[in-house]
């Protein structure tokens, strides 16, 4: 699904994003799909991301199968949506459409329409190439079944905690047949400073600044060497221009390629501002939502 006037859904907000690591434009229905996309962006393991992806209603091949990295890999197959919602119970909730027969005389044919997933990760390790499954909503209990039964049917000794909706529970399934883990990821739960500055360093990150890789080397040499200080980036801007040639835009842009690449490294969970001192990072947020990367 793309994110335009044709496709999109009326109740989305979609938004498209070119990131370089890809090479293409990315497609979002909302914003929070956005936001948590750029932590993924961010991360140098993932090597590809699917978004707006189909789960196939019927048995299909892997996600890693026809890559290159994926060619020696035993893969089993997706047995399609539509035999785990049947052992899920929930078939009849499995959406449908209604296809015109070839003739007018001819019945309209029902066929099973695929569910569309948010965050399809690829990523490399030291044991090969794998995928993780990212489902995303702005705040976390809208992954869960919240309606409430009444009074008559809750026993003392019943949970009344709410359960994951079905719909996430088939998909969870789907991939699960197939050694990928699935989580739901809400936006909510990621620090609001560290998205902002994944926002901010990805756009910028997406910048050509023309300088050779010598002077790139250099400024971040220099930047390192304010990390941790009082200095301010600002302060030390008429100093790097001159000293290295170049302009305002230049040095920042530069900036924020080290900080994205993750070669200059500093704390993300508090504003990176260029007219404030650089603070040494305390954690890796790479460290920090490991968990979501996880096989």
């Amino acid at each position: 699904m793309l994110a335009t006037r044709d496709e999109a859904p009326k109740i989305s907000r979609p938004s498209t994003a070119y990131a370089g690591k890809l090479g293409r434009q990315m497609h979002f229905m909302s914003l929070a799909e956005r936001h948590v996309c750029l932590l993924a962006l961010y991360h140098p393991a993932v090597f590809d991301i699917h978004e707006q992806h189909m789960l196939h209603p019927f048995e299909a091949n892997h996600p890693l199968d026809g890559l290159p990295q994926a060619a020696r890999m035993s893969l089993p197959r997706l047995r399609g949506t539509v035999t785990v919602a049947e052992e899920l119970g929930m078939l009849s909730k499995h959406p449908v459409v209604w296809l015109a027969g070839r003739t007018k005389a001819a019945e309209p044919t029902r066929h099973a329409f695929p569910y569309l997933g948010d965050l399809l990760l690829f990523l490399r390790d030291e044991h090969g190439p794998y995928c993780v499954n990212w489902s995303v909503k702005a705040r976390r209990i809208d992954f869960f079944d919240t309606a409430q039964p009444s009074s008559k049917a809750v026993t003392p000794t019943e949970s009344t905690q709410p359960a994951l909706s079905m719909r996430h529970q088939l998909e969870r399934q789907y991939f699960a047949d197939v050694d990928i883990c699935t989580h739901f990821v809400a936006a909510e739960d990621l620090n609001l400073s560290v998205l902002v500055n994944l926002q901010t360093l990805f756009v910028r990150a997406q910048q050509h600044f023309g300088l050779t890789q010598e002077k790139q080397e250099l400024l971040v040499l220099a930047y390192q060497r304010l990390v941790g200080t009082k200095t301010t980036v600002l302060s030390q801007l008429p100093d790097l221009m001159e000293r290295f040639e170049c302009d305002r835009s230049q040095c920042l842009i530069a900036l924020y390629h080290a900080v994205w690449e993750r070669r200059l490294r500093v704390d993300l969970f508090q504003p990176v501002l260029v007219d404030k001192p650089l603070s040494e990072e305390r954690t890796d947020i790479l460290v920090q939502y490991a968990h979501l990367f996880g096989r």
